[in-house]
């Protein structure tokens, strides 16, 4: 018998008051723009502080220990069954992709007699669950996790954005400019950072002119 963990998408609604003090101490330390770190916080997570991303796959849990059980769940098990409904999606984990594409099965053949609808889309994959983006500024545990005690620690909101704005730092004094310095902050694959970059440019341009008044 195939056991899942289910984990549905929850609704936090950020305070920008609570978050803005601590992109502010971060800019002053680092020398770099609060707006560049509230920026940042808007296309990553939404401004909420326990995001968490696997591969591609985001999550809003309400809270820390929330997040921290479903970064575990997807570790023990890692095989990701996504269905796509017309109003939602469901992510369920799953030991094996046997295990996977059983659930799969039972929930198409059995979704009449339960009066649900059959999901119109589905997938099956295998996640890298090192790869997991973390918290408000989403850190990637995978490359940057060997800085923290603990995925706890780097949960902390203040935690969260200062070793952002530090990295912001290495990467403006890298690359020469704040864009690149962005593109890089997401990605080292240029599809992807010119993505980004489209749609990060609006929302910065926004919070400048906001910081002027």
């Amino acid at each position: 018998m195939f056991k899942a963990v289910v984990f549905l998408i929850l609704t936090w609604v950020a305070t920008t008051s609570v978050a803005n003090p601590l992109f502010q101490q971060a800019a002053e330390r680092y020398r770099i723009k609060p707006a560049l770190l509230h920026s940042i916080a808007e296309m990553e997570s939404q401004m909420h502080p326990w995001a968490v991303n696997l591969n591609w796959e985001g999550f809003k849990p309400r809270s820390k220990a929330d997040a921290i059980q479903l970064v575990e769940a997807a570790q023990a098990n890692p095989w990701l069954l996504r269905l796509d409904y017309p109003d939602e999606s469901q992510r369920l984990f799953f030991p094996t992709q046997r295990d996977a594409q059983a659930a799969l099965e039972q929930t198409k053949r059995n979704a009449a007699m339960l009066g649900i609808n059959r999901p119109s889309n589905w997938e099956i994959r295998l996640l890298d669950t090192r790869s997991v983006d973390v918290g408000l500024m989403q850190i990637n545990w995978k490359f940057h996790g060997r800085h923290f005690d603990s995925l706890a620690t780097l949960f902390e909101p203040h935690n969260n954005v200062m070793y952002a704005a530090k990295y912001l730092k290495t990467l403006l004094h890298r690359h020469g400019s704040t864009e690149q310095a962005v593109a890089f902050y997401h990605s080292n694959t240029q599809q992807y950072q010119s993505k980004y970059l489209k749609l990060f440019r609006p929302i910065y341009q926004k919070r400048l002119l906001l910081a002027r008044r």
